[in-house]
């Protein structure tokens, strides 16, 4: 009988167990979105969501069997358990960012379970179209944040941001970095700040 009492389970180990039983019933995920965030700036940024993609394309009524193995039944759009405020959605395939498909992925490893994940320079790419596309400034922050964790260098997104938006976009995913970096501000506090210092200066 699979594990159904969650409330005790960190939304990383969920993620993992969750993305190991799904394997089992041959269904693939990549872990993408908040989460994906929330690991690459070492809980800089946290969620309560898990958004994970079916990249080899099982149909929705297997997903939904083997995600009610673990008590997990649809609300809407995500699937929700009693014993947590965690919750699971699977956004459409393909896997992409922007309207770049992701070609390779990388593993992550908690406890001794594993979940392929977005890569670090994806998870940068995705929150940078979700800037660009909806105009969502918390996602432009959140790249920010990715880049400096990390150490990249924003010039690796330039041709991204040209590409999915303007060379605007990239100027100010620049400034936003270099600032941060100069002044070594790290949290998400301090980068909405910068950002909204620098949008209000474009006005």
């Amino acid at each position: 009988m699979a594990m159904t009492d969650f409330s005790t389970t960190s939304i990383v180990e969920l993620a993992t167990l969750v993305a190991e039983h799904l394997h089992s019933h041959g269904i693939e995920v990549v872990l993408v979105g908040g989460l994906a965030v929330e690991i690459y700036t070492e809980n800089l940024y946290l969620t309560k969501d898990i958004d994970m993609v079916n990249i080899n394309y099982q149909a929705p009524a297997k997903i939904h069997a083997a995600m009610l193995e673990l008590g997990f039944h649809k609300k809407g759009r995500v699937y929700v358990n009693e014993s947590t405020d965690i919750s699971v959605e699977f956004p459409s395939p393909p896997l992409s960012v922007g309207d770049e498909l992701i070609k390779s992925t990388t593993k992550l490893t908690i406890a001794n379970r594993s979940i392929p994940i977005l890569k670090v320079e994806d998870v940068v790419k995705d929150r940078i179209a979700a800037y660009i596309h909806w105009s969502d400034k918390q996602s432009l922050i959140q790249a920010a944040a990715i880049i400096l964790k990390h150490k990249l260098k924003p010039k690796m997104f330039r041709q991204f941001c040209e590409v999915e938006g303007s060379p605007d976009d990239y100027s100010l995913l620049e400034k936003l970095c270099e600032q941060a970096s100069k002044n070594r501000l790290s949290t998400m506090m301090e980068l909405e700040s910068v950002l909204t210092e620098l949008l209000i200066r474009r006005l």
